[in-house]
Parts: C-alpha cells; structure tokens; sequence
C-alpha cells in the first residue's frame, strides 16, 4: 500500500468524519484522560495548598473553678473568651479550657502564664501582686467599692491611672492583664463562732489569699490571717487548721465550703478582683488585627462574666439558708464598727508600702467611679 493510500481520508465524501468510528472511541479515551489528569493535578495543589497553609496555634485557657458556664462566672467568661475568639480569628486559633485548677493553683497558672505555657488564665490580682508586682494590691483594700458596676467604672482600663498601672505590671512581670473583674463580694464565715463585731473575729485563725492587703485587714480585727491555697482550703476548713475563711457566697456553695462552717456573717468587707491575664510577649507577638480579636473577645467575655456572677449573688444566699448555714447580717452600727476598724489602718499601711502620693490617687480615682 503506498503512503497515499495509507493517509487517512479526511474531507473525502464517505470518509468517516471525527465524530465517528474508531477516531471517535479515541478522541474521547483523550478526553477522559486528560480530564483525569486535571483532576489529578487539581487535587495535588489542593494537597499541597493545605501543606502550605499554617496549622492552627492551639492555646491554654484556664481557672479554678468548676466548669459550668451556667452558674459559676469565671467558667461563662472563659467559655464566651474561647468561643469569640475562635470565631473572629476565623479558625486560626483552637482554644483548649482547663477549669478546675487542672494546670494547677492560682499561683502556679500565674508562673505558666509568665513562662507563656499558658495562654490565658483568671484568677484573682492579689496572688499576681503577692508574686511580681506588690503595688497593685491597692485595688484589694477594704471597704473600696461599693458595687459591682463601681467596681468596673473604677477599675477600666480607660482610666488613666489603671491604664499606667497595668503597663508597670506588664513590665515588672511580663505578664499583661486584660481586664480587673468584679468577682464578688466577701463575708466571713466561722466554724463555732457567731460573729457580729470586729471584736468577735479576735484571736481567731482565718484562711486568707495569699494577698497582703487582706491579711493585713485581718489583723486589724484582731485574727491571726492563715493565708491557704484555694484548692487546699476545705481540707484545711474540716480538720481545724483554721477557725473561719472569708470567701463570695457562690464560692462557699461551689467549694462546699457549708459543710465544714456553720456560720456566715455579711460582713462584705470588700470585692474580689478578679484578673484575666496573658503572656505579654506572646501578646504583643499577635499579628495585629489577631490582637484587636484577642481584646474584643474578652470584652466580650466579661458580660458573661458580669452577668452570671450578678445572677448567683441574688440566689447564693437563699442557697445558703437552705443547706443549713445561719447567716448575720450585720446592723448599720455594726458595719461601720467593721470598716472603722480596717479602713483607716489599711490606708496607712498602703501609703507605708507605695507612698501616700499613690494611694490617694488611687481613692481619687475610686471617688470619681461614683459620682
């Protein structure tokens, strides 16, 4: 056959167009060949997009109390803190929670957090002042705040003079505090002792936080101050190492605290300040709009927090009653007799400690939250 004979007919009449035969079969075996191999490469940049693309950074967030969003306000804020954050980070980050002091107590989140094993933390500022930075025990002085809300208006990080405060702390420790929190106001409680004056708590053992302020307040009245980790201070309570503590209302019903103290007066001696808290380092490492996200979802976070922790000061009483404690509810005249009594050696003791200069513009500061 010559090589005429041999080409293919094409545009020939009667010779078999492209759509037909066996060029037909083979044009399509092309087709589905090279569709197969787009597929194929299509899904190896996929691969190797995902390979590209960063994993998400896994943080620690944690507390010591029990993990139910619903009724403990640390446990809502943290929960809210998680899940914004999430969100507005758009899956960059993945949030870990660790309630129940799982990373340890108080005082040992607070040097996690320094070392920037931890991410984020809520405890209370006293243990972080009684650790690195002593001058912010001023906001745990007794008698200071009248309100949850004052607090908040008090204690903002708009103020100017909290606004300094916590950039020393940040330089002092390393560690930045993202917000001052209203956690509750505290009472005492007593195992045997009915207390209705200052000269009742007397020659008592009362737990204490590790926080200066508040031992000082407690030998004011007359006590020995016994300052015990938290999650060490039922034990302690059961066995007799102290005679008495002085904790929020929540906090006796979430710790148990009823079963070993029978009685609780209403001395709300002052207002837990609680503290959300970061590694400062790692914070400022953030990529900018990842920290606005960080910030806005603690603010978010602290309505939660606010609101929860306002609910269970209404209930925690009536809680109290029903499982048995007997609660005093001081008179007018008693009260006074109580801040009479801590008040003014607390203020002089402070302006010992940080300089009058400083504590009076602390109160300055406290007196125009509420006006």
């Amino acid at each position: 056959m010559t090589a005429l004979e041999r080409a293919p007919l094409l545009d020939c009449p009667g010779a078999p167009g492209p759509s037909s035969g066996s060029d037909h079969f083979e044009e399509t075996t092309m087709k589905s060949h090279f569709k197969s191999l787009a597929t194929l490469a299509l899904a190896g940049m996929m691969t190797l997009a995902a390979d590209i693309a960063p994993a998400a950074e896994t943080l620690r967030f944690t507390w010591t109390d029990p993990d139910d969003p619903t009724t403990v306000a640390t446990a809502a804020e943290m929960h809210v803190f998680k899940s914004t954050f999430e969100r507005l980070t758009g899956g960059r980050y993945i949030v870990e929670l660790y309630p129940n002091g799982q990373l340890g107590d108080q005082r040992s989140m607070i040097q996690q957090v320094r070392r920037g094993t931890i991410h984020a933390a809520n405890i209370a500022s006293g243990v972080l002042a009684s650790l690195y930075t002593p001058k912010l025990g001023i906001v745990d002085l007794p008698f200071v705040f009248k309100s949850r809300a004052h607090l908040r208006a008090a204690l903002s990080n708009d103020n100017p003079f909290i606004h300094q405060l916590l950039d020393e702390v940040a330089k002092d420790s390393g560690i930045r505090i993202l917000s001052l929190n209203p956690y509750g106001f505290r009472s005492l409680t007593t195992r045997d002792t009915v207390v209705q004056k200052p000269k009742d708590v007397a020659g008592l053992k009362i737990r204490t936080m590790e926080v200066v302020p508040h031992q000082e307040m407690m030998k004011s009245f007359g006590a020995t101050p016994v300052p015990i980790p938290y999650l060490e201070l039922y034990t302690s309570l059961q066995t007799g190492v102290v005679d008495g503590e002085e904790n929020t209302p929540s906090n006796i019903i979430q710790q148990r605290f009823y079963q070993v103290q029978k009685n609780l007066t209403l001395t709300q001696h002052l207002m837990t300040v609680g503290a959300v808290i970061t590694n400062e380092k790692w914070f400022q490492s953030l990529p900018p709009e990842d920290r606005k996200a960080f910030i806005d979802a603690e603010k978010e976070a602290r309505l939660a927090h606010d609101g929860i922790g306002a609910v269970q000061d209404l209930l925690a009483l009536g809680k109290l009653k029903e499982l048995g404690m007997s609660i005093y509810a001081p008179t007018p005249e008693e009260m006074a007799a109580f801040r009479k009594t801590a008040e003014g050696p607390a203020r002089n003791w402070a302006g010992a400690q940080w300089g009058k200069e400083f504590v009076d513009a602390f109160y300055s500061t406290i007196e125009a939250a509420d006006r």
